[in-house]
């Protein structure tokens, strides 16, 4: 598709994909959606894969553009030094989709739900609703969209070949490693402090004539019956001293929330590196404006939820403990940030972000948070406009 055509589609799949009023002049039906694999969705969905895989995230993958697509190329753009609205190049992309046969893996995270949270204090985790949703999380798109794909499968099973988005996976079993490298990490002791190494004794080269040699009755004569001359005594080496070891650097990022555009940001100085969609608190409980810092860093989270704080802001002691997994209402991650009770975190409704509203957090979508997490670690300046 030509670059001009491909900036068309983006702007026409823009209104047509979230609910943006169309010119007065357009007719009031809805405008049917392509099917995936026709050229404009093609295109666009490679679009949106190839923003995905750079960290400067689209939203869902659904081959319809819209806004979070736009916002994120338009920050692609500022990374690149490029004027934003310019075509992005996804060449590199030669097809958006691929296969994918579904393991044993996607369906260990498959288990019973519910929507009462007293119901759900029981669960050991709480995991996906069916292999649907699985799938569909692991490659950033909702089950709509899956199904969409497939339509000739009813119901995934275990060695069920399907077409997904050709995204980096976010895969539980990677979010399970990391969460036990932390912990291995945060049980260690603190090296100890080690004495400081001793001085190497200052070694004189001596200067000038050798001093006399005292007569040894044992020295070695030569046949000519002169004594040979006598040898410098050797100057020792001193022994290597080790070098300091070179610090690793530490890379100085902070979190931009732009509350208007539902976008978090992330910078390494003045220059954007990443970008996710999110859904910034409400009306009734906005995300406060100002600079913060994130305090804690949790994968795997257990979640209190107290119906006081979800509707009032204030704690209660009628309280559930959930379990953890995809399906918390705070999904696989929480950041926490020096404001009580809120943080940026995952979610088990990817396919709303953006489009709903919290109870004062940023949700982000499980596979975005996940990202997010490794990006930012205890103190990372959050700024909130």
């Amino acid at each position: 598709m030509p670059p001009a055509a491909l900036a068309a589609a983006i702007c026409i799949l823009a209104f047509a994909g979230n609910g943006i009023a169309a010119p007065a002049e357009a007719p009031a039906a809805k405008i049917p959606k392509p099917p995936p694999d026709s050229e404009e969705r093609l295109a666009l969905a490679k679009v949106q894969v190839f923003l995905d895989r750079a960290g400067f995230r689209p939203g869902k993958i659904d081959g319809l553009g819209g806004e979070f697509t736009q916002r994120a190329a338009d920050r692609w753009c500022d990374a690149n030094g490029l004027p934003r609205g310019s075509v992005v190049d996804a060449s590199s992309i030669a097809h958006p989709y691929r296969g994918h046969t579904v393991t044993e893996e996607d369906a260990a995270w498959v288990g019973p739900v519910s929507t009462d949270p007293e119901k759900q204090a029981k669960f050991k985790s709480l995991k996906y609703g069916d292999l649907w949703e699985a799938v569909a999380e692991r490659f950033h798109c909702d089950r709509n969209f899956l199904i969409e794909l497939n339509p000739d499968i009813a119901q995934p099973v275990v060695g069920t070949t399907l077409r997904v988005p050709d995204v980096q996976e976010f895969r539980m079993a990677d979010v399970k490693a990391l969460e036990k490298s932390r912990n291995e990490a945060a049980k260690k002791p603190a090296p100890a402090a080690q004495p400081p190494p001793l001085e190497q004794p200052v070694q004189r080269i001596p200067t000038g004539p050798p001093p006399p040699q005292p007569f040894d009755l044992n020295a070695p004569v030569s046949l000519s019956g002169e004594t040979p001359e006598p040898q410098p005594t050797p100057v020792p080496t001193p022994p290597p001293v080790a070098a300091e070891p070179t610090p690793v650097p530490v890379v100085d990022r902070r979190v931009v929330l732009l509350r208007k555009e539902r976008m978090v940001e992330v910078y390494e100085g003045d220059r954007i590196v990443a970008c996710f969609p999110c859904t910034p608190g409400s009306s009734k409980f906005p995300v406060p404006p100002g600079t913060w810092k994130i305090t804690s860093n949790v994968l795997m989270p257990h979640f209190r939820w107290d119906k006081s704080v979800l509707e009032t802001g204030v704690r209660s002691e009628n309280a559930h403990l959930l379990p953890p997994g995809p399906n918390s209402p705070v999904g696989i991650v929480w950041m926490g940030i020096n404001r009580p009770s809120l943080g940026m975190h995952g979610t088990n409704s990817p396919d709303r972000i953006g489009r709903n509203e919290s109870s004062g957090c940023i949700r982000l979508a499980n596979w975005d948070a996940f990202l997010l997490c490794q990006l930012v670690r205890k103190g990372t300046p959050v700024e909130v406009r």
